[in-house]
């Protein structure tokens, strides 16, 4: 386990999450179950909102209910970085805490892998009826992103897709019709410029600068950030070139506004956009806010080479250091229950990760008239790139297309640029 730990050590500065990780309650605070004196322990290693903390802590009671001799510990971690979580996974297992269950973002599913961290969950999923059950619920996209090399290592609670939401009124002014799914971009670009006002008031679209965000212009020209096996960055691609000079153009026409500095999503709510990408997790605010079905809907992402959108998320997985196999399992079925999904669900921030929870609208709601559309966009659409060296590609991107959009380079020189400091990086 040493030699694996220096492993982590080594990678330990990999990026930034693609969700900001508010801090679940106090970083210290422990949830516990019943005990018997019968000496059996279960760490969790958690991270989250204080809302998600407490979901697991129900979820662990109910667990409990079954196995009142054991005593369950949940830490969870308020972090910014999935290097903060990784460096106290690394501080929990030195100091003899190790966790046995953990809440794994995608963006660290890789890296702990890689450092042989993770218990393949295959033949467990396979032996228990109730867990096979709901692999079969599951997207398979979603298995797919927690699956390496052909091996399954983690458990979906909950996910993050991308849409186009798109202000209707705005639409109905301009006599544009709606968009319809299989929409081009070459239709959207279109439909932004026929939308944006000369006086700067209203923007035909909001081009976000967050890596995720940015993700499904890639995947619907066919483009990804690394090979097929993450071994390597792919960033100056015949495709990924022509995704980033359509963005380009966006901003040279002035149908959004600067990309680096803008809060589209306040924008969008404030009526200064007609169109913007986002997932469910602008919804609470917005509907909070004022807009309802009567003002705006939502579609799958334009299309230029085939159908497609970006998906981030959690999962829980089983340390392959646990010395309580069998009950890790039993809590692990418990965290990923129906109950469990639905109360993550509740919150109006994550989708769930089975499509009957997705297309159920007491759960999803019926704000937008196309909400159910959201789990369609999970079932087309990529992980999110996160290779080990997701920090050297995240950011190196992203300061790629800083000097994009100002002017400063080209989009071939850029990317080319780019690609030459990450492989660097990774050497």
């Amino acid at each position: 386990m040493k030699k694996h730990m220096k492993k982590v050590l080594s990678v330990i500065l990999t990026g930034v999450m693609v969700f900001s990780l508010a801090a679940c309650g106090n970083s210290k605070k422990e949830q516990e179950g019943s005990a018997d004196g019968s000496g059996k322990t279960l760490r969790v290693l958690n991270w989250g909102t204080a809302e998600e903390e407490q979901i697991a802590a129900d979820a662990i009671a109910r667990f409990n209910e079954k196995n009142p001799g054991v005593e369950v510990k949940q830490t969870c971690v308020p972090v910014d970085s999935w290097s903060d979580f990784i460096q106290k996974w690394i501080t929990m297992t030195t100091s003899g805490e190790a966790p046995d269950v953990i809440n794994i973002g995608l963006e660290a599913a890789r890296m702990a892998v890689d450092n042989e961290l993770l218990m393949p969950l295959d033949e467990i999923v396979e032996g228990d009826e109730s867990l096979k059950k709901l692999r079969g619920e599951y997207a398979e996209s979603l298995i797919n992103g927690f699956s390496v090399d052909g091996k399954l290592y983690g458990l979906p609670n909950g996910t993050q897709t991308m849409v186009m939401y798109y202000n209707k009124k705005m639409f109905d002014d301009a006599g544009i019709a709606y968009p319809k799914d299989g929409w081009t971009w070459d239709e959207f670009l279109e439909d932004a410029k026929k939308l944006t006002k000369a006086d700067g008031s209203v923007y035909g679209y909001g081009l976000s600068s967050s890596y995720f965000q940015l993700t499904p212009w890639w995947s619907t020209n066919d483009a990804y950030p690394t090979t097929d096996d993450y071994s390597a960055p792919a960033l100056n691609s015949k495709n990924m070139v022509e995704a980033v000079e359509f963005l380009n153009d966006m901003t040279e026409a002035k149908v959004t506004p600067d990309p680096i500095s803008s809060d589209v999503y306040s924008m969008f709510a404030s009526r200064q956009l007609a169109m913007v990408g986002a997932g469910r997790w602008v919804l609470n605010t917005w509907i909070d806010g004022g807009l309802t079905n009567d003002e705006f809907d939502c579609v799958q992402w334009p299309v230029n080479k085939k159908e497609g959108s970006v998906y981030g998320g959690a999962a829980w997985s089983i340390s392959v250091s646990t010395k309580e196999k069998e009950l890790a399992v039993e809590l692990l079925k418990e965290l990923v229950s129906e109950e469990t999904l639905k109360a993550n669900a509740a919150g109006g921030q994550q989708v769930p990760p089975t499509e009957s929870l997705a297309t159920d609208t007491e759960i999803m709601g019926t704000t937008p008239d196309n909400i159910l559309g959201i789990w369609k966009a999970v079932t087309i659409a990529e992980p999110v790139a996160a290779p080990t060296y997701f920090g050297d590609i995240e950011q190196g991107l992203l300061r790629g297309l800083e000097e994009v959009f100002s002017g400063k380079k080209k989009p071939q020189d850029a990317l080319n640029d780019v690609q030459t400091e990450v492989e660097n990086a990774i050497k």
